[in-house]
């Protein structure tokens, strides 16, 4: 039966047998006097007595029989046996009958909710328990301490168990009881911000009582907040089921062992390692615990039952199987029925995941297997961090629960959000996995030993024998992480990472140390040789009452009281060698022990363990007496981080030391495989975390940083022993010191060859197993990493030597990433042509270029540098082009092989500095920055942006010194294309540049507040534009809208002054009213002539607003100075010499001329002068026009060079020009669009596909309308024109747009005067006029302006007339209607009031009286009214009669071209006549006399708001050949109602 262990009482074998077939490994044994109990991985307890007398020498001398308890943990005193079930209670058993005495509950203290109610004592489960005479320690699952008995030190005195309070905010990981002292090891919960907050609230928790009835209808409201565990992420509720624990699983007993039961599992790590178990057992765990809702753990709850956590896992490693179309199939399958998704057998799936995702979280389970609820583990990360864990019992298959690992650590990566890129999200995974691992390690390390009780013996292991109040902390052992604590009656033995064991306490029978009897009170490193070797590592440990059991590689070592005759000794028991099989631990209880066996091979492991334990040794070493005191003596420094940076990253690298120490002990012990091994399953992590610290080192030796180091630290006489050995030569105490640390630090890097040999071991191991592939990827990478160090390490001391030797430089330029690649002096490279006397050095470093030149250098950027072989001539051989942004050099080498190593050393360094390079050749576009210092445009200033072979090209930033800023678009190192240009003392333009300067359409914010919008050259406003000066409440505000030339006003241009309240229309010349112009004023004064330098001289005319006007000579605006004549509104007219202000005062020498009655008063309504004196149409608005020519590539008219010659070709020239207008538009506005805004909603989305839909149609230059023209190309000539209006990347959008704003612009607003209205409609038809000639430009097949064209149908009876009214009147009047028609109304006011008047009176009479009145014949009326008698007899049938036509002719004022209003009338009579032929007969026609009437009464019922104005309007635009056609009689008939209404009476009265 020794293939399940091997039993001694002191050193003699004891034979046994098994009654029962054990089931697991036997991982547990207690004693109560010679009554033996071991318990199995699978929970199985066993039980024998050994007999005092033996029959025969083979006999043996115990049976071991199964006792039907489930034992999670077992534990003893001098009386009885404890053991913990499955429902994590402990029973007190009397082992002379196994008769069970007693349940040890642990319950919680009651609870009050809120509202009052007292919740029930809830029990805690216990996890592991340790028992003496007079006291218990108990593990609850969460990690919390309780205890009973007589332990006054943690306020403990009763027989019921109890929470210990002394160690709230810690995790217990392992406690051990001696007979009168106790021992705990735990680890401190470090919480994140935000767990913090958490802990707050907790304070403050509230309390669910489920006999509430308040708290349960609080949960019902709130779904969210119910306390239950059976939602999953997807938001599905799972059914909770009863969990079948099976109690007699029979798997090989090839699992993890009792040395781990240190280990803490919390809630969510216990749910995915039972996830695991349930992908390996089916649908029944083989044991573990049942789950249960932690409560004082705030996290989102995964799993209640294993059908929902399969479910669900499968579901989300479906992702990884199908990544394509993944997301639409579960979301599929979440709506549609759950249940469907698992179609095939789960461990399939469990080994498909291993295979194909490769995660980190499958490298590491061996790790995440045993890291406790340490320090780091309580800490709600996103990152999922595991805890040790308990070793996973039963067989299991390590790709199961890697599986569960890979969830654990990963958090499903593969569900990341798609918006972020592949790199960026391998990156950040790589750094989480590495922080993960990192705390995993430190959580290894950062364990606390607490000690309590009596201290007679030193068994405390303070130093001391002075009794203690409270548990003291063993300094002892301070990060040194202990992996296992087990007692004696009276001594203690700690077992740490590094494989050091440590004793201490009573010592009478050399149970701590075989040197001397002498009891210990500090813990004393357990060592088997003579005390200057180097300590043997031990694999594992045990304590009898008074004996030490010591498992090495060699064999097992006992020491302690065996018997009565032997006391001592050191005795070597050897263990029989016994194929397929080796020993796994020792157990130890009174005064048997025991060593548990495995049925596999020894794990010839055993030296790469012992060499990385010894490894991990020196570094913790090197950590307390070297990195501490350096990170707290450092000071600030210039290159301070790179010193910080070489500390964080050796603390990385313990950290993974301790990992990999931790997964090589499991493999060693049979728990896991090879590729398991931490240097294997995370060697992207490691190999990470090397290179951290190879960059780090390498940095530091660059700077010279050990000699810095040396100044700061004094090395202790640890490190001095430790690396003095390996310090070549006799140096200085100083020099010595140096090397000491140089050793010292570097020795992670020297000692990097034992990862080679430690995988070359696992591979022997491990043979063709699964996995070789895995080991085999990892060997070579390790290979690779060996061969770097020593190339970075060589480069690294070469730079530090060059810097060394550099003089000056070094104060200048040392960085610490900066490494000498190549210089001149020992590879020769000259400048061509350079002067005879004159020096040149060239060195090249990773980032930069250094020139230095006699005593002067210069530094040349590599991002920002370009270098091309030149060819071979007979002036210049062997050369190389070196160009900067502000220096271009030619430099040439002795010998085509050095060119071609310089050339080489220069692309590859560029290279480097540059991020994403695709190729062998840096790229000649590039992105980058650089700052000029003597470029003449932009010395002082920063460009960031695009590149092109030295100069910046595209589009990039320049910023100055002086807080200047261009951003914008850059042609071969100028300012050219759209940018805006920020200058602190002028202001903000933003527009388009061309040369350098600010060329074309841009807008200009000064300082002042002033606006500029509009055409620039040179810098300076130039063509048309619009300046706003100041604002409204400023004491200076205008408004000017015209022609610049060279930044002045010259041209024509409009003025309107907010603060005098005047407007100005006319020339200017050098910023000044020169010219023609007129004047209106907010008093209604209009002033018309000739300005002098902003003065109205001369002739002149003044018109006031009562229609008094004057006509003569000025001296300026309302005073006269000479002959002139004023006409009074009355008639009367004084003609003679005037003089002084019309307003304070006029001397007149002159002749009254009195108005004759008979005489009409409106005579001489306006001066004979007036819109004569102001300019005409066609002079304004020329530089609107001239752009727009400029645009087409054509001559304006009228000036010498517009010739017509060959009129087909221009027409070509001028539709090219178009083209290549409304692409370049279309792409700036593409580019604005992405700098202002990088995500535009859905809406402008949609704007921007018809936009684009527009572009299209327009980039093609169409055939038709060039030559000929008929119906068909005239509707296309027409719908192009619309489109070509309404875009304003097409030269007629713009031109449309600026001549509608300046329009707007100058008969808009407040200062308009009726006498405006005569310039506004001579204005519009000119601007028709000229934007016809435009339009014929592009389509010459188009009439002349002037002239129309009629196209006739086939059917002849309609036809279409062609004319530059016809087509822009449509496109034009809308843009400008809201403008003009106030004018058109304020002229016709008199009259438009008096109709309104009337039809307000008028249209409050019945039907029958206004039609009587009006003089309709009965017949249109009566006979309705007769008709409708008796069927309906209403009021206003008449209304009725005629309220279509009435309703039709309201339409009037929804149109804007005078052919549209036209029409609308017609319509207006063909309603009317309809309704007559309705009642008299299809046949009957109507006089006019009879017709008259009846639209009268139409005109009158339609209401229409200044009917006047309309009718106005319509007659100043209609087209000529519609006056006398049907429509002119049309309006004709209306215009003649308006007046006569204006003639009738008020009253109706007969």
């Amino acid at each position: 039966m020794e293939r399940y262990m091997y039993l001694w009482r002191g050193p003699e074998k004891i034979l046994y047998t098994f009654g029962d077939q054990p089931s697991g490994l036997i991982c547990r044994l207690v004693t109560v006097k010679d009554h033996v109990f071991v318990s199995t991985t699978t929970n199985n307890l066993y039980h024998g007595v050994v007999a005092t007398h033996l029959e025969s020498e083979t006999c043996p001398l115990l049976t071991f029989k199964r006792v039907q308890f489930y034992a999670v943990d077992i534990a003893t005193n001098s009386d009885y046996l404890f053991i913990v079930n499955d429902a994590g209670q402990v029973l007190r058993i009397d082992p002379s009958d196994m008769t069970h005495v007693e349940t040890i509950t642990l319950r919680e203290e009651p609870k009050s909710c809120s509202h009052g109610y007292k919740a029930d004592n809830e029990s805690v489960k216990v996890k592991s328990l340790a028992a003496s005479d007079n006291a218990m320690l108990f593990i609850a699952e969460n990690g919390q301490l309780w205890a009973n008995g007589d332990q006054p030190q943690i306020d403990i005195k009763t027989s019921e168990p109890k929470k210990v309070t002394f160690f709230d905010g810690r995790i217990v990981s392992s406690v051990a009881c001696g007979a009168n002292f106790n021992v705990a090891l735990v680890r401190k919960i470090i919480r994140t911000m935000k767990d913090d907050t958490d802990s707050e609230n907790d304070l403050e928790e509230e309390v669910f009582v489920s006999s509430c009835p308040h708290c349960v209808s609080d949960v019902m409201l709130s779904p969210v907040s119910q306390p239950s565990t059976d939602t999953c992420p997807l938001g599905l509720h799972v059914r909770q089921s009863s969990e079948d624990r099976s109690t007699n699983s029979t798997s090989a007993p090839s699992t993890a062992s009792k040395d781990h039961d240190n280990a803490l599992l919390l809630d969510d790590e216990k749910r995915f390692d039972d996830l695991s178990k349930t992908l390996t057992n089916g649908d029944n765990f083989s044991d573990g615990l049942p789950i249960e809702l932690q409560r004082e753990e705030k996290k989102n709850v995964i799993f209640i039952n294993t059908e929902a956590a399969r479910q669900f896992l499968t579901r989300q490693l479906s992702w990884v199987s199908s990544y394509g179309n993944a997301g639409e199939e579960l979301l599929a399958e979440c709506a549609d029925r759950p249940t469907r998704i698992i179609k095939q057998n789960v461990s399939n799936m469990a080994s498909l995941v291993y295979e194909g995702v490769k995660t980190v979280g499958d490298k590491v389970v061996t790790l995440s297997r045993h890291m406790s609820g340490s320090s780091d583990n309580n800490e709600a990360q996103d990152s999922g961090q595991d805890g040790l864990e308990d070793g996973v019992t039963g067989d299991t298959k390590p790709t199961a629960t890697s599986l569960a690992n890979s969830l654990r650590c990963e958090e499903f990566p593969w569900s990341s959000s798609a918006g972020t890129s592949d790199r960026e999200l391998s990156e950040q995974g790589l750094n989480e996995r590495i922080n993960t691992l990192v705390r995993a390690g430190n959580s290894l390390l950062s364990t606390e030993l607490w000690t309590w009780g009596d201290i007679q013996y030193g068994q405390l292991g303070t130093g001391d024998t002075t009794k203690r109040p409270r548990p003291i902390l063993v300094e002892k052992f301070h990060n040194l992480g202990i992996k296992k604590i087990v007692c004696g009656s009276y001594h203690v033995l700690a077992l740490t990472l590094d494989g050091r064991a440590y004793a201490w306490g009573r010592n009478n029978s050399f149970q701590v140390t075989p040197q001397s009897p002498t009891d210990q009170s500090s813990p004393r490193l357990f060592s088997c040789g003579p005390s200057s070797s180097q300590p043997e590592r031990v694999r594992d440990m045990a304590a009898g009452e008074n004996h030490t059991l010591i498992m090495t590689s060699t064999g097992l070592q006992l020491m302690g009281k065996y018997s009565l005759e032997r006391t001592g000794e050191i005795i070597q028991i050897k263990i029989p060698d016994a194929v397929g099989y080796s020993a796994k631990q020792i157990l130890s209880s009174g005064s048997y022990s025991c060593c548990t066996m495995i049925n596999q091979p020894a794990c010839d492991i055993s030296s790469d363990l012992t060499n990385e334990q010894i490894f991990l040794e020196e570094m913790l070493m090197v950590y307390q007496n070297l990195i501490k005191p350096f990170q707290k003596k450092g000071g600030a420094t210039q290159e301070s981080n790179v010193y910080e940076t070489l500390c964080q990253c050796y603390t990385e690298l313990i950290s993974f030391t301790s990992l990999n120490v931790l997964s090589l002990w499991d493999y060693y012990d049979h728990n896991g495989e090879a590729y398991e091994v931490v240097v294997v399953a995370s060697i992207e992590e490691y190999i990470t975390v090397y290179k951290h610290y190879l960059n780090a080192i390498c940095d530091v030796v660059s700077l010279g940083g050990f000699t810095h180091i040396a100044r700061i630290i004094d090395v202790p006489q640890t490190l001095i022993s430790l690396f003095m050995d390996k310090v070549k030569g006799s140096k200085s105490k100083k020099a010595n010191n140096e090397a000491i640390i140089a050793l010292a630090l570097q020795h992670p890097l020297n000692r990097l060859n034992r990862y080679k040999a430690m995988v070359h071991s696992l591979i022997r191991i491990n043979g063709p197993k699964l996995g070789i592939e895995r080991l085999q990827e990892a060997l070579g990478k390790w290979e690779q990493i060996c061969d770097e160090q020593e190339r970075r390490l060589k480069e690294a001391e070469t730079t530090k030597q060059f810097w060394e030797s550099s003089g000056k430089l070094v104060e200048l330029l040392r960085s610490p990433d900066r490494r000498l690649i190549r210089e001149s002096r020992t590879h020769p490279i000259s400048v061509l042509n350079c002067g005879r006397f004159s020096t040149h050095w060239f060195v090249l470093l990773t980032d930069i270029l250094i020139h230095v030149n006699g005593t002067s250098h210069t530094v040349h950027p590599l991002p920002t540098l370009w270098v091309e072989p030149l060819q071979d001539t007979d002036a210049v051989q062997n050369a190389l082009s070196v160009t900067t942004p502000e220096d271009s050099l030619v430099l040439y080498t002795p010998t085509p092989a050095e060119r071609t190593e310089w050339l080489q050393a220069l692309q590859t360094a560029i290279k480097r500095s540059l991020l994403r390079v695709v190729g062998h050749v840096p790229p000649l576009v590039r992105s980058s920055s650089f700052s000029f210092t003597k470029h003449s445009l932009y010395k002082d200033a920063k460009y960031t942006g695009r590149w092109l072979n030295g100069k910046p090209h595209g589009t990039g930033k320049l910023e100055w010194s002086d807080g200047r800023m261009y951003v914008g678009h850059f042609h071969r190192g100028i300012m050219h294309g759209t940018g805006k240009m920020e200058i602190p003392t002028q202001g903000i333009y933003e527009g388009q540049w061309k040369d350098g300067q600010q060329n074309g359409y841009g807008t200009m914010k000064y300082i002042n507040g002033d606006i500029y919008e509009g055409h620039f050259k040179d810098s300076l406003p130039h063509g048309h534009g619009i300046k706003k000066e100041g604002h409204f409440m400023a004491s200076v505000a205008s408004i000017y809208i015209g022609e610049w030339v060279a930044g002045l006003k010259q041209g024509y241009g409009v003025m309107d002054d907010i603060t005098t309240g005047e407007k100005y229309l006319g020339l200017w010349n050098n910023n000044m009213k020169h010219g023609c112009g007129l004047i209106v004023t907010l008093d209604g004064i209009y002033y018309e002539g000739v300005f002098m330098q902003d003065i109205l001289t001369g002739h002149g005319v003044m018109i006031f607003e009562d229609g008094t006007h004057y006509e003569g000579e000025f001296r300026s605006a309302g005073v006269f100075s000479g002959k002139g004549t004023l006409t009074f509104s009355s008639g009367d007219k004084i003609e003679g010499n005037m003089n002084g202000a019309w307003n304070e005062g006029v001397k007149i020498t002159a002749t009254l001329h009195m108005n004759v009655a008979n005489c009409s008063s409106h005579v001489n309504a306006k001066p004979t002068s007036f819109g004569k004196l102001c300019v005409p149409p066609d002079q304004k608005w020329k530089a609107i026009f001239r752009q727009c020519y400029q645009q087409l590539g054509v001559s304006e008219p009228g000036s010498k060079n517009n010739s017509t010659a060959n009129k087909i070709g221009e027409t070509q020239r001028v539709w090219q020009n178009v083209a290549v207008v409304i692409t370049n538009s279309h792409q700036d506005t593409i580019q604005r669009r992405k700098d202002i805004a990088r995500d535009l909603n859905s809406s402008s989305s949609t704007c921007r596909q018809k936009d684009r839909s527009n572009i299209n149609q327009l980039e093609k230059i169409p055939q038709f309308g060039w030559d000929s023209l008929n119906l068909k190309t005239y509707d296309e000539v027409h719908d192009y024109l619309i489109k070509a209006f309404e875009s304003l990347h097409h030269p007629l959008g713009t031109l449309l747009t600026e001549v509608a704003a300046a329009y707007t612009a100058t008969y808009g607003g407040v200062r308009v005067h009726p006498l405006l209205l005569s310039h506004a409609v001579a204005e519009l038809h000119s601007i028709t006029s000229r934007i016809y000639h435009v339009v014929t430009l592009l389509f010459p097949a188009l009439p002349p302006g002037g002239q129309e064209l009629i196209l006739e149908t086939e059917d002849s009876e309609e036809s279409k007339v062609v004319s530059a009214a016809a087509i822009l009147h449509p496109i034009l009047l809308p843009r400008v209607h809201s403008a003009l028609f106030v004018l058109y109304a304020l002229h016709n006011k008199k009259e438009d009031d008096a109709y309104w008047k009337r039809l307000m009176k008028w249209n409050k009479q019945p039907d029958i009286t206004l039609m009587a009145f009006l003089g309709i014949d009965p017949k249109f009326w009566k006979s309705a009214t007769t008709n409708h008698i008796g069927e309906h007899p209403l009021p206003n049938d008449a209304e009725q009669l005629f309220g279509d036509a009435v309703e039709t002719l309201q339409q009037l004022k929804t149109t804007f071209s005078p052919l549209e209003k036209l029409l609308v009338i017609r319509n207006t009579f063909e309603q009317m006549t309809q309704v007559v032929q309705r009642q008299l007969g299809s046949t009957y026609l109507w006089t006019m006399d009879e017709l008259f009437p009846v639209f009268h009464f139409v005109v009158v019922r339609a209401r229409v708001l200044q009917l006047g104005s309309e009718i106005n309007f319509i007659e100043d635009f209609m087209e000529p050949y519609l006056q006398n056609g049907e429509l002119g009689i049309m309006f004709t008939t209306l215009k003649a109602c308006y007046y006569q209404i204006l003639q009738e009476k008020m009253s109706m009265s007969n």
